[in-house]
């Protein structure tokens, strides 16, 4: 049994759960990767979130897009589409970043979301030939 504790984050007592709807800061920000305060699902687990204080977010855009990495979100609270194009790890303890929970997003779209990101990433097949 390791002596090392294991550490647990939240940010004013909330730890984003995968396929949460948030509020976030996502500036700074480069070229054209998405700017401002802005919606997000978030897409890493519950167990990622908790131990390290950091979340793998999608941003959500009001801009609608007939485009292949773009998922039309099916929200109560929110709308528009996640872009799952723009796959990004933030550190939601920043106070910068501003986290606020909006809703949870509906399981169609978080897994619409999870297999463009999984066939964008390309991992299915490296790891079926391991």
């Amino acid at each position: 049994m390791s002596n090392h504790p294991i550490t647990h984050y939240d940010y004013h007592g909330y730890t984003p759960k995968q396929g949460d709807l948030v509020y976030i800061n996502f500036d700074p920000s480069i070229g054209r990767e998405i700017k401002k305060r802005r919606p997000a699902i978030v897409v890493s687990s519950d167990a990622f979130n908790l131990r390290t204080g950091f979340i793998t977010i999608c941003p959500i855009t009001s801009t609608i897009r007939d485009l292949p990495f773009f998922i039309n979100l099916h929200g109560n609270k929110l709308h528009g589409q996640i872009n799952a194009a723009q796959l990004r790890t933030i550190d939601f303890m920043a106070k910068e970043r501003h986290i606020e929970f909006v809703e949870r997003a509906a399981s169609t779209d978080f897994m619409q979301t999870a297999k463009i990101i999984m066939d964008g990433l390309g991992f299915e097949s490296i790891i079926n030939n391991l």
